[in-house]
């Protein structure tokens, strides 16, 4: 018996150390964290750019700081109030095809910047703001050149004529540096100048950034002027013509070649667009050009190497227009149902093209980021009872588009969820410094009520950057209850970031105090900012696969530059605030455009009061025609078939098309374009939209036909919704 139990005992140490023994094997390779070095205090950045040699450059409004790689701060340098920046930026996502009266389009804050040999170049515009409307302003920008210790070496003004649209502009502009020079496109103008400062020549008519070889020779796309022009005429709409050039690096015209159709303009992310945003592209000394239903090569001489077509309309997908293998991914759109859209991998010398793979274009935020061939999907599964205790369920899914499979599904875990009371400063590291205030001005005037009760609200999300050999995902997941109560309420979050990697196996965690809000990644260094005003660092070792976890924290005041005063008045006493609000109460479905324009405000701020009266209810948002983002009164005024209808009907050309059925019911496409004098291509859009949300019918005729008319159910409400445009329009 004795020896009996003796020998379980033997074995059960072997197993434990057999144990032991498995799990250091399996965790050799896996990160260690340790704190490296502590910066500064300095301003929350809005933006981060790596540099070189492991940089950081952090902006926020007009001050740049740059921190070196290991955690000291280099310099800080503010531009002058009398420029801007960190510019806002309505990028247009039409690829040239703008309809009459309206536009499709994603705003961005963004600097835009480049790094060369130590020197940062950064681009700005005058510090100014359209008071009305779209308006062309005719103005210098300029390009600054800051040393490797913060010194304005020179600046460059450039003239340009500016498209603003309150705060932001249309226009589009980007810096290259390579080679002892520096590539400005600004206002369809491409400016070079060397690196002293000394503008060396421009070549007008360029309709998107060009390419430029390793020689310096110079690629680019003669514009013209659309049929279609942006709002009425306002706007000077260029898209790009069918006559590539190529100019030597004297700046003179070496070729010029018409492909006889023209190249079409991408919508890129902003995380992709400095690698990839120039027409055409240019790689491994070929010149690619994107079609309206594919692809075209050519070489840097002029001649053309192959053309491959797609049945039907193709643009390059967003987040991922090519690889390191030189691959292209387009993406054909299925209008009438998006979620049903499709991929294609077609290979760099043309001669591969992949089968289709299904694409959800309707939940297209919802691909977070691409790399290489692979898609990373995220889905969240709100929690069922919503309680304070349950978060909800969040993963990331990588998805291999060359063959349609998903490689790895991570199911993110909540590491650290904390419980805490909700006071200032906990608000203020949750939603953000300059919210803060406000969210508790709020709940203060509004709770308590005689017959109110507390309510749980949660939210959501994940950011993902995929990185040399891995993947960063950044998750924020939080409950809390509603109205606050300083002292009283309780919030129950768990934020932080990970690392992954190919094979979708954790290599390194870190819990956050608060989101993270940014990520770039450089010379094998993370870096990451939060909500409170912190900024990490973390670096991976490639060659042992030991991670050495930096973390540098930076203090700041605010999340987005400023307004203290604002942030601490209550709700219903902003008289700006006031102003948007009863602006969407009388203009319901009204965009965040149309609010600033109505109320005279610029974009930032009337951003700003958006945010505020969303967080507290008082507003609610609708986007059924997946362009515009439009707001409504959160009291049940309109139903959300009412919402949906509104949407449609703030677009004028739509409003025709839904005012004429209603009038005429049983339609033809070739009656519409006929009666409302649009395009039928134009019309074939409209009636795919209104099909997509059950508005229209659609009957057979003969000769293979169709005639369209307003659902029986929906006429009353159309009806309705034609009457509420006209007494608020």
């Amino acid at each position: 018996m004795r020896k009996g139990i003796l020998f379980e005992a033997v074995v059960a140490i072997i197993i434990v150390l057999l144990a032991f023994t498995l799990y250091a094997m399996t965790c050799e390779g896996a990160p260690a964290a340790a704190i490296k070095w502590t910066t500064p205090a300095y301003d929350q950045p809005r933006y981060m750019y790596a540099g070189e040699n492991g940089t950081l450059y952090s902006f926020t409004g007009n001050s740049i700081y740059a921190i070196d790689g290991d955690g000291n701060g280099l310099w800080n340098l503010t531009i002058p109030d009398m420029w801007r920046i960190s510019i806002d930026w309505l990028r247009l996502k039409d690829m040239g095809d703008i309809a009459v009266g309206g536009f499709t389009g994603v705003n961005e804050v963004s600097p835009v910047v480049a790094a060369s040999d130590g020197v940062l170049y950064v681009y700005a515009r005058p510090n100014i703001t359209a008071s009305d409307e779209i308006e062309t302003i005719y103005n210098c920008t300029v390009v600054f050149a800051i040393s490797a210790d913060g010194a304005i070496l020179w600046s460059v003004p450039l003239e340009s004529r500016l498209i603003l649209y309150g705060n932001a502009s249309l226009d589009a502009a980007s810096i290259y540096a390579y080679g002892g020079r520096v590539y400005v496109f600004h206002d369809y103008t491409e400016t070079v100048i060397d690196k002293n400062g000394r503008v060396l020549f421009s070549i007008e008519g360029v309709s998107d950034p060009p390419a430029v070889d390793e020689r310096g020779y110079i690629y680019t796309v003669t514009p013209v002027r659309g049929n279609q022009l942006l709002e009425g005429g306002a706007y000077d709409y260029r898209i790009p013509s069918g006559v590539i050039n190529a100019y030597d690096p004297s700046g003179r015209l070496a070729w010029s070649q018409d492909i006889g159709e023209p190249a079409m303009r991408q919508y890129l992310r902003e995380d992709v667009r400095q690698q990839y945003d120039t027409l055409p592209i240019y790689r491994n000394n070929e010149l690619y050009i994107p079609l309206q239903n594919g692809m075209l090569s050519m070489s840097t001489d002029g001649t053309v190497n192959w053309v491959k077509r797609l049945n039907g309309t193709t643009r390059l997908l967003e987040m991922m227009p090519m690889d390191s293998s030189g691959n292209f991914y387009l993406e054909q759109v299925n209008h009438a149902n998006l979620s049903a859209s499709s991929l294609y991998v077609l290979s760099g010398d043309g001669s591969i093209l992949s089968k289709p793979v299904a694409y959800d274009e309707y939940r297209s935020w919802n691909y977070k980021a691409g790399k290489d061939g692979v898609l990373y999907y995220a889905s969240i599964e709100a929690a069922r009872n919503r309680s304070l205790a349950d978060l909800d369920s969040m993963r990331l899914t990588a998805l291999d588009v060359r063959n349609g499979s998903a490689l790895w599904t991570y199911t993110i875990p909540a590491y650290k969820k904390s419980t805490i009371t909700l006071d200032a400063s906990s608000i203020r590291n949750i939603f953000g410094p300059y919210t803060s205030a406000d969210i508790m001005a709020s709940s203060e005037k509004r709770y308590p009520y005689p017959n109110a009760g507390t309510r749980v609200f949660g939210y959501s999300d994940v950011r993902v950057l995929p990185g040399d050999g891995r993947v960063y995902i950044s998750y924020a997941d939080y409950n809390y209850e509603y109205p606050i109560v300083p002292g009283r309420s309780q919030c129950v979050y768990a934020s932080g970031i990970v690392a992954i990697d190919a094979n979708g196996r954790e290599e390194w965690q870190q819990s956050t105090d608060s989101p993270v809000t940014a990520m770039a990644e450089g010379n094998s260094t993370l870096f990451y900012s939060t909500m409170d005003g912190k900024i990490s660092a973390a670096r991976f070792d490639p060659a042992t696969g030991l991670t050495v976890a930096v973390v540098a924290y930076v203090f700041v005041r605010f999340f987005v530059f400023g307004a203290v005063s604002r942030a601490r008045s209550r709700l219903d006493k902003n008289e700006n605030r006031n102003a948007v609000l009863k602006y969407i109460a009388d203009h319901p479905g009204s965009t965040l455009y149309e609010i600033a324009r109505g109320v005279n405000m610029n974009l930032g701020t009337a951003r700003y009061h958006v945010l505020i009266l969303g967080i507290n209810h008082r507003i609610t948002s609708q986007k059924a025609d997946n362009k515009f983002v439009r707001f409504f009164i959160n009291s049940n005024t309109f139903s959300k078939e009412e919402q949906v209808l509104l949407s449609f009907i703030k677009r004028e050309p739509m409003r025709k098309v839904l005012g004429l059925l209603l009038e005429k019911p049983r339609l033809t496409n070739v009656d519409l374009s006929r009666e409302l004098d649009i395009a039928e291509s134009t019309i074939s859009k409209y009636i795919k939209e209104l099909s997509s949300k059950d508005i229209i019918t659609k009957e057979p005729l003969p000769g293979g036909r169709f005639a369209y008319s307003i659902k029986k159910e929906y006429r009353e409400r159309v009806a309705m919704a034609l009457e509420s445009f006209k007494c608020v329009a």
